[in-house]
């Protein structure tokens, strides 16, 4: 994995690296985790032994939501044996994909609010202390090895360093693993790229390359309907302005007698 960079700093381009904590890195980052922890937990930070009691209190998690988790996992394994497996037709197969884009997406919605409130525990605290200290200890100019942060403190004051941003990355891929291919190795999305079927951002396309839903329609970038010639459209094909409006001939409103009323008439108007 790479862990060099370049960047430009102060108007002059820089190279850095994420170079291997060290021994001391290590025992110094476990002293900022064990601070941390007991800070959080004097303050009021629940632990994450208490998060699922916390959430049911709350009523943000209860046996339906436990259930609902469980069936998607279970879905999801199923669909993605059966892609594995082939034996369907290959249109057949692309809405398999599909279908477990989207219940990877409703897990992943609803665990979101357990995922968010991990972060607030006194070890998720604990856990972005130490590797904040990490950051800090392992960015270091590649030519001489020194440190680009002066210490812990100078790290967490420039944390909208774009540095700071860069390195937290790199070193989060390193430590725990992140891919950033991770999406594209996913078995729907690898089939689907393999077929042709999405982009390399993993957008559905159509056979001649064009963003569709997943329904098949032609969209833009923005996800707005439009029709073969990039007008925009509704739902139902017909054609809209910029803001929604129907595109459609204008008719004047008649009166009691079926006549045309005309614009400078002091008739009252349709509101």
């Amino acid at each position: 994995m790479e862990t060099s960079f370049k960047i430009t700093v102060d108007n002059k381009e820089v190279e850095l690296d994420i170079k291997a904590a060290t021994l001391a890195d290590q025992r110094e980052s476990q002293k900022i985790y064990n601070q941390s922890f007991s800070d959080a937990v004097k303050s009021g930070s629940i632990v994450r032994a208490k998060l699922d009691d916390l959430l049911k209190d709350q009523g943000l998690w209860d046996d339906k939501k436990e259930n609902q988790f469980k069936t998607l996992q279970k879905e999801i394994f199923d669909n993605e044996k059966k892609l594995a497996k082939g034996g369907i037709s290959l249109k057949d197969a692309k809405n398999l994909a599909i279908s477990i884009q989207q219940l990877r997406n409703e897990l992943r919605d609803l665990i979101a609010v357990k995922t968010n409130l991990d972060s607030h525990t006194a070890e998720g605290q604990a856990d972005n202390a130490r590797f904040n200290y990490l950051v800090s200890a392992c960015v270091v100019y590649k030519n001489n090895g020194n440190k680009y942060f002066k210490n812990y403190e100078d790290y967490l004051n420039r944390a909208s360093d774009p540095v700071s941003f860069i390195a937290a990355q790199k070193l989060a891929s390193i430590m725990y693993g992140l891919d950033s291919d991770f999406e594209k190795k996913l078995p729907e999305n690898k089939f689907l790229l393999k077929y042709k079927f999405v982009n390399d951002n993993l957008e559905l396309v159509d056979n001649k390359g064009r963003l569709i839903d997943a329904s098949g329609r032609l969209i833009d970038q923005n996800g707005r309907f439009i029709n073969e010639e990039g007008k925009f459209i509704d739902k139902d094909g017909n054609l809209v302005d910029e803001s929604g409006d129907f595109l459609v001939e204008f008719q004047p409103f008649l009166d009691d007698n079926g006549n045309p009323i005309n614009d400078n008439s002091t008739e009252d108007k349709p509101a």
